[in-house]
């Protein structure tokens, strides 16, 4: 009975020896694995922009109510009709207004501001290309030309400087 005893503390310990070899002997705390910080979302044109619309014949304060999917813009625009155009027989109780259409990258976008209304003036297809050369999360710079579409004298070019 004593062998049989031995042989099975033997056993035993064995087991015991061989399940603490294959533990982790690292007695040490253990150091966290890094998180990186999720990426910050990314600016769109989407929101309200208003502000300034700068060229020989179309200035003026001017607002935009912009979507963007994906790469695509869409939505209006509108400003007070511009004093030159009033001169030249527009009515100055107004707006210019009209759709906006296009495509935006990273942090530039080719936009066509539609002039909507006033065929007398603006025929058919006659809108302003707007190329928006930088934009973050407040401010939009971009510079615009009536596109060729458009015939004197509604034909100009300009800058744009909005904020949101």
């Amino acid at each position: 009975m004593v062998k049989s005893n031995r042989a099975r503390w033997a056993i035993v310990l064995g087991f015991a020896l061989l399940t603490g070899a294959c533990g982790d002997d690292d007695s040490g705390p253990t150091t966290p694995s890094p998180v990186e910080p999720p990426e910050p979302a990314p600016i769109t044109l989407t929101g309200s922009w208003s502000g300034r619309v700068e060229g020989a014949l179309v200035s003026g304060d001017a607002s935009a109510e912009l979507t963007q999917t994906g790469a695509d813009v869409t939505g209006t625009w509108s400003m007070q009709m511009p004093a030159t155009l009033v001169a030249l027989g527009a009515p100055a109780e107004a707006e210019l207004a009209g759709s906006v259409t296009g495509t935006a990258m990273d942090m530039t976008a080719e936009l066509a501001f539609s002039l909507d209304g006033f065929p007398q003036y603006f025929p058919e297809g006659c809108a302003i290309d707007v190329s928006i050369t930088s934009f973050d999360a407040t401010t939009m710079e971009a510079t615009w030309a009536t596109n060729d579409m458009c015939q004197p004298p509604a034909v100009d070019e300009g800058t744009l400087s909005f904020m949101r």
